[in-house]
């Protein structure tokens, strides 16, 4: 419930501030005050304020956060670009959007039929599933080895670059499924595309290199000895950590080496003071003993 009193007082002290008149009272606007605040948009255009009473706006408060109060400055990886380590140098499933939808090809009908028909029956009024199909018929076309190939590596392959091709164009056009499309589903689709290349590299190098034509692949393979690790914000801070005890260390006693070296001329000095010394008195010892 709205409380009145609180109404009537945040009124009331509105009209003290300002020196407001009984007629200009009047004049306000019945949706002036809402809960208990006065509306700005309002009392700006009804007792606007001189530029000498103006007040300053307050400065922007900046909140420190726990990385800035770290030694050494730390800012967060770029964003896992999926395109650029896909492997892929084309983005999109082109297809000749003036062909017949998949199982209209062979119609007879069809090829004889009016412009209008053939119209309504192309890929150009399909839905993105039609055109997703007949791109993929295209390609085994060129990629199987008979009709009935459907298990080989290189058909593998091809399915799982056309899935990956159609997720790349749905997510440039959803922007609010970037997110799961980029970091969960995509890299899994290609980790296990590259694992198909890898066996097909070890079986047969010149079929991979013709399939990587005609799929406009390129594949580099991982280096070997080298762990990738999960990127992670806390393992990345504990890296950047334990360099900056090391490189801490490293310049104390870099620092301590310098310091000796500035000392090491008073130090021979008096190591020759020393042993001029010893050496004399060992002479008037000996001198006594005789």
């Amino acid at each position: 419930m709205t409380n009145f009193r609180l109404l009537g007082s945040s009124l009331l002290t509105f009209i003290r501030r300002h020196n407001l008149s009984a007629n200009k009272c009047r004049s306000l606007p019945h949706n002036c005050i809402h809960f208990g605040a006065v509306s700005s948009l309002h009392t700006s255009s009804i007792c606007p304020q001189s530029p000498e009473t103006k007040q300053s706006d307050p400065p922007e408060r900046k909140y420190k956060r726990p990385v800035d109060w770290l030694p050494f400055p730390w800012h967060r990886r770029p964003r896992f670009n999926v395109f650029e380590q896909s492997g892929d140098t084309i983005r999109e499933n082109f297809i000749d959007p003036s062909l017949p939808k998949p199982d209209f090809e062979l119609s007879d009908e069809l090829k004889s039929a009016d412009e209008h028909v053939k119209l309504y029956f192309s890929l150009q009024t399909g839905n993105k599933a039609d055109m997703k199909e007949a791109c993929k018929r295209q390609l085994l076309k060129r990629i199987q080895q008979h009709p009935n190939d459907f298990d080989s590596i290189e058909v593998k392959i091809a399915l799982k670059t056309i899935q990956i091709r159609s997720m790349f164009e749905h997510k440039t056009k959803n922007e609010k499924w970037e997110v799961h499309c980029s970091r969960v589903v995509l890299p899994i689709l290609i980790y296990k595309r590259n694992k198909l290349l890898k066996q097909l590299r070890e079986m047969d190098n010149d079929r991979f290199c013709w399939l990587l034509e005609e799929l406009k692949l390129y594949y580099k393979p991982s280096p070997l000895g080298v762990k990738n690790e999960r990127y992670c914000k806390k393992w990345d801070l504990r890296r950047l950590t334990r360099e900056y005890c090391q490189k801490v260390v490293a310049d104390k006693k870099a620092a301590y080496h310098e310091e000796l070296k500035k000392q090491q001329a008073d130090f021979l000095e008096e190591k020759k003071q020393i042993l001029a010394w010893i050496e004399k008195e060992e002479k008037e010892l000996n001198a006594l003993n005789v």
